[in-house]
């Protein structure tokens, strides 16, 4: 159903890695207003706890020039509701009790309770006129070429390329979330190359403009090598961490995951990993935003101290054996650290992290798994008797409230913890600051309370931060104006402002079994769709909402 894919495609933020893939402090300022919160009377308009209103741009249209209107966001809710078949529980959209039409351009809807993230609703806006009340399916043409985006579906080429060309009835006059003049590209081609070989040939060629690969060193450095293009690595979505099994009686204590955090060089791990293809790649010293957000702050303190580590043990009345391992309180030092097979990057934080370790007195014992293996439910959440140390990612999002359950101490997790939380990790404290999150409309207090969560988290090592995986965009140099963004806007979230060609060709990930714009991976499909399909707000490369189709918003919280 093309409702299905336009939805899933634009809002998917998963927030565990894929099986399949090898704090109090200031708060930053944000470079938009945070949303207007007003505390209501008998008298106000909000007929529930919590209301958001939303103001449409009055210019804002779709490409067959009828208006994009309040029914439009009902209409999207609806949809939303009913794809979800009852499993809406958590998505924000569940808590929607009404709505109200006020007018042709702004919509009322009311809530059962407070919900923080409510920015990360309508992420896309599906037309209520072509759409609604054919249940026996709308024609993909007709469907994906009514859109409130710079570009439109012009033809599909089976085996080929998917083709976009240029809304001519776009209602923006700027690029809405750059704020830049709109850009002189016509059409967009989608294509898939045989093979990377295949793409970077291309690329040098002149025959692709654009790509996106994973950046494995040696693409990085070819394509550095390619004259007339340019490219960008960054911090991707995909942070890796090392986590401690804080069931095991000995990881439980906090001098022990202290000694261990002490005697990894995290810089050495950097610096042999990640480095090799960034060597700007910064740590990451937080988990509930990533270093390229706005509100980002480092909330983890990096002690590499070998020696300070080893009289941590002998300070606790650790004796060394004959096999130069400590034991502490009658037991061995030794952990099994279990992460994925055949990822070089892991491999070599396991090799760097038990030579020091060893140094010090303790032993690491690697367990290296398939990812169907490592993220099996048995596994993934097992307990001290399967992993005492697990190396893996997560995905973040511009917006950290579907990670919540990692800090929760109890929950739906087969270990009876929260969804999220394989480390088995809980602090009343933390659980409380992070599931207060979702019940504050003010932006800037719910970003606090993450923050301090975060703090206490990381102070009280419950894991060890490491690195954002890194990102990598490389492009024809005639083309001007593509920018990274590892938000769910995509790299093609300010496409309406590029020039330089009247006609770009985007390579897409690897073959599919169809063309069809609507059964490709989902990052692909995501990619083409964005240059499509607008939202209430869209997310900017600092991982700041930003209004699109709406001038602005205001939330009202019940003065009851």
């Amino acid at each position: 159903m093309l409702v299905l894919f336009l939805v899933l495609a634009a809002c998917a933020q998963s927030q565990a890695e894929p099986p399949t893939t090898s704090t109090t402090a200031t708060v930053p300022v944000t470079t938009t207003p945070p949303p207007l919160v007003t505390t209501t009377t008998e008298d106000d308009p909000c007929p529930d706890a919590f209301c958001v209103v939303y103001h449409i741009r009055p210019e804002a249209k779709w490409s067959d020039d009828t208006p994009v209107t309040a029914g439009d966001f009902v209409y999207t809710h609806e949809v939303m509701v009913d794809l979800r078949n009852g499993a809406a529980v958590g998505t924000g959209y569940d808590l929607i009790t009404g709505s109200e039409v006020i007018d042709h351009k702004t919509v009322l809807f009311a809530f059962s309770r407070v919900y923080g993230p409510w920015q990360t609703l309508f992420e896309v806006v599906l037309p209520r006129h072509v759409l609604a009340g054919d249940d026996s399916g709308i024609p993909m043409e007709r469907a994906l070429t009514t859109t409130s985006g710079p570009f439109v579906l012009h033809d599909v080429v089976e085996g080929d390329r998917i083709i976009l060309r240029r809304n001519p009835r776009y209602w923006a006059t700027n690029d809405p979330l750059s704020n830049s003049p709109l850009g002189d590209v016509g059409e967009i081609h989608f294509v898939y190359p045989e093979s990377v070989r295949n793409m970077l040939r291309d690329l040098e060629d002149g025959e692709i403009d654009l790509i996106n690969p994973r950046p494995l060193d040696w693409i990085v450095d070819e394509v550095g090598d390619i004259e007339e293009v340019t490219h960008q690595l960054g911090p991707g979505p995909f942070w890796d961490h090392i986590d401690f099994n804080h069931d095991d009686p000995l990881l439980s204590q906090k001098w022990v995951r202290e000694a261990i955090s002490l005697a990894i060089d995290r810089e050495a791990l950097l610096d042999g990993t990640v480095r090799t293809v960034d060597p700007e790649a910064p740590a990451l010293d937080s988990t509930v935003w990533m270093v390229d957000s706005v509100n980002y702050q480092s909330n983890f303190e990096d002690r590499y101290n070998p020696e300070v580590a080893e009289q941590i043990l002998l300070d606790h009345f650790c004796e060394r054996g004959d096999d130069d391992i400590y034991s502490c309180q009658g037991r061995r030092m030794s952990f099994v650290w279990a992460t994925t097979l055949g990822d070089e990057f892991r491999e070599t934080h396991f090799e760097l992290a038990r030579a020091t370790l060893e140094a010090i007195g303790v032993e690491l014992v690697g367990d290296f798994m398939t990812p169907s293996d490592l993220f099996s439910s048995e596994v993934f959440f097992g307990g001290p008797d399967v992993w005492q140390i697990i190396n893996f990612s997560w995905k973040a999002a511009a917006d950290p409230h579907l990670a919540n359950s990692t800090y929760f101490c109890d929950g739906a997790a087969p270990n009876g913890f929260g969804a999220l939380n394989v480390n088995r990790y809980c602090n009343e404290d933390v659980d409380s600051l992070v599931r207060s999150t979702d019940g504050i409309a003010d932006s800037g207090q719910r970003v606090r309370a993450y923050i301090d969560a975060d703090t206490a988290y990381l102070n009280d090592l419950a894991l060890i931060p490491l690195y954002q995986k890194p990102a990598f965009l490389a492009w024809n140099t005639a083309l001007i104006g593509p920018e990274l963004n590892v938000s769910h806007s995509t790299d093609l979230w300010n496409v309406a402002a590029w020039s330089g060609k009247e006609i770009i060709v985007i390579a897409l990930g690897s073959e599919p079994e169809s063309l069809n714009p609507l059964i490709l991976h989902e990052s692909d499909t995501a990619l083409v769709l964005a240059a499509m399909f607008s939202g209430a707000f869209g997310v900017d490369p600092n991982l700041d909402f930003k209004p699109v189709l709406i001038e602005s918003a205001e939330t009202l919280v019940s003065g009851s």
